[in-house]
């Protein structure tokens, strides 16, 4: 009887060549519809080749025009009827749809409004070594790429995005008799992205970069610009991003300096098989103090280890064409280290 109960509350997908499925709807758009069944997984199948589809449970209806309707489903080629206890039907052509969600997903996903703190996924990665012995060495390193789109949902329309980095090495070598050597150098940045369309969006950062390598105590960035997301898939996102913004650079001497300059950005994160490739590339030129000119690149690699763990190595290159004197124009970093992958 268990069983002839659970029969009864499938959803029942057929399809124009006779195949039938029963499970559940997963959610539906205006080209087709993703569904679930315990013979086949989840298939997607456009509205062209279905010929019929029912719902047993309740769904939300969401129009191309903004109207939202509620109640079981009942699909016959082109044409789409939402019935409901409470409402008369509704007859809807399935071109006409914008999104077709569970209750649960349309209040949690599509209405809420996440606070601050909520809804952030990317990975968080740490790597420490040390050794002691007649020189006594210990370093530590730490990577944070964060982002929090609304709505989280990848299928869904994004509306916007705030994107969280940093990335950070310090390290200490001492021995009898001579000075300390200390490494420290630190990026970290903000950036909040607005979209106006598909492709396009504006965005507004602010980046924090420190290397004692370069002799640079302090830079400071503040400014905006328009990216373009170039591809976005399940495996591949490329985005590019140009801005305009004030720096203002503070070295371990007296020297400051204050000027407006422009970066041209490209990122990328890959899937290749299970290893996920992350990487991004800045130009910066100075507008105001053409000697001021910058450029930095990260890559990096993430292994899986364990379910949400895995194994990261990263480099990070960072070039200063204006260091204070005595120090070398570029800096070079490779780490190792543990991440842990936050969804």
């Amino acid at each position: 009887m268990a069983c002839l109960g659970v029969a009864l509350r499938a959803d029942t997908l057929i399809f124009k060549n006779g195949d039938e499925l029963t499970g559940t709807l997963v959610r539906a758009d205006a080209k087709g519809c993703v569904f679930a069944s315990k013979m086949a997984s989840d298939v997607t199948a456009p509205w062209d080749n279905i010929r019929e589809l029912r719902t047993t449970t309740t769904f939300v209806v969401v129009t191309k025009g903004g109207e939202v309707y509620r109640g079981t489903l009942l699909v016959e080629n082109d044409s789409l009827v939402v019935s409901s206890a409470t409402a008369p039907p509704a007859f809807l052509g399935a071109p006409d749809v914008l999104m077709v969600v569970d209750p649960k997903t349309y209040t949690k996903e599509v209405l809420a409004h996440p606070r601050l703190w909520q809804s952030w996924r990317g990975q968080i990665v740490g790597g420490f070594s040390q050794v002691s012995a007649t020189q006594s060495s210990t370093s530590y390193t730490t990577q944070l790429d964060l982002q929090r789109p609304v709505p989280k949902l990848s299928w869904l329309e994004q509306r916007s995005n705030t994107l969280l980095h940093f990335n950070g090495t310090y390290g200490k070598l001492s021995q009898p008799h001579t000075p300390t050597v200390r490494t420290s150098i630190f990026t970290a940045g903000l950036e909040q992205d607005q979209d106006i369309s598909k492709r396009l969006f504006l965005f507004a950062n602010t980046r924090f970069d420190h290397n004692d390598a370069q002799g640079l105590q302090l830079q400071q960035a503040y400014g905006g610009g328009i990216g373009w997301k170039v591809k976005t898939t399940s495996d591949t996102q490329l985005a590019l991003r140009a801005d305009l913004h004030w720096t203002r650079q503070r070295f371990l001497s007296t020297v400051n300096n204050n000027f407006l300059a422009s970066s041209v950005t490209e990122t990328l994160r890959q899937m290749l098989h299970k290893v996920i490739w992350t990487q991004s590339i800045s130009i910066t030129p100075s507008i105001t103090h053409g000697v001021a000119y910058q450029m930095s690149g990260i890559s990096a690699w993430a292994m899986p280890v364990y379910h949400s763990l895995s194994l990261n190595f990263t480099v990070v290159d960072a070039y200063l064409n204006n260091p204070q004197p005595g120090f070398l124009k570029n800096s070079l970093q490779y780490s190792t280290g543990l991440q842990i992958n936050l969804h």
